[in-house]
């Protein structure tokens, strides 16, 4: 008994260290990104991988699922759809106004726009640094196991920041 509780003690801070550098489990609740999420019944919790070393890599990109703290409850985790990041500019649904997102920040919102509170319904941009982790899988039920998909919702961005920059290059910098 001794021996097994000793390496229980070993391997536990391995096992954190993973889980808060690398990777860990997180469940989703809500159905603010279905249906890429949770598309099953009411009360159905996908569980989902989240990346977090991809994140102190800088490797995300627009279209990642990513998991976020809440720019308004910082205890609280949310899972949204990364859109635009720093010097993009989108469109905001259900009117005529486009928003450039300022240095430091990006735009996240929820696939299923009616169930969700997001940028373009109440945080506007939210800082980066607030980003914990991509979404790259969907780990139960197994029935939904697999990978989640990046992808852009049509219309939504206007202009990618890298598209300005090589627009600067070729007609010299302003």
């Amino acid at each position: 008994m001794y021996q097994i509780a000793w390496r229980v003690l070993k391997v536990t801070p391995i096992l954190i260290a993973i889980e808060d550098c690398l990777y860990g489990p997180a469940f989703v609740k809500g159905r603010s990104m279905q249906p890429t999420l949770n598309s099953g019944e009411h009360d159905s919790n996908d569980l989902i991988l989240a990346d977090k070393w991809s994140i102190k890599l800088y490797r995300y990109r627009r279209g990642d699922v990513i998991l976020l703290r809440s720019p308004e409850k910082p205890g609280t985790m949310l899972i949204k759809r990364l859109l635009a990041l720093e010097g993009d500019w989108v469109t905001i649904p259900g009117s005529i106004e486009v928003e450039k997102i300022p240095k430091g920040h990006c735009w996240v919102e929820g696939d299923n726009p009616d169930m969700s509170t997001d940028s373009k319904s109440r945080f506007g941009p939210v800082p980066l640094a607030l980003i914990e982790g991509r979404v790259p899988f969907i780990l139960w039920p197994p029935s939904r196991a697999g990978r989640v998909n990046s992808h852009m919702p049509p219309g939504r961005l206007l202009v990618k920041n890298d598209e300005a920059l090589n627009d600067q290059s070729r007609f010299g910098a302003l």
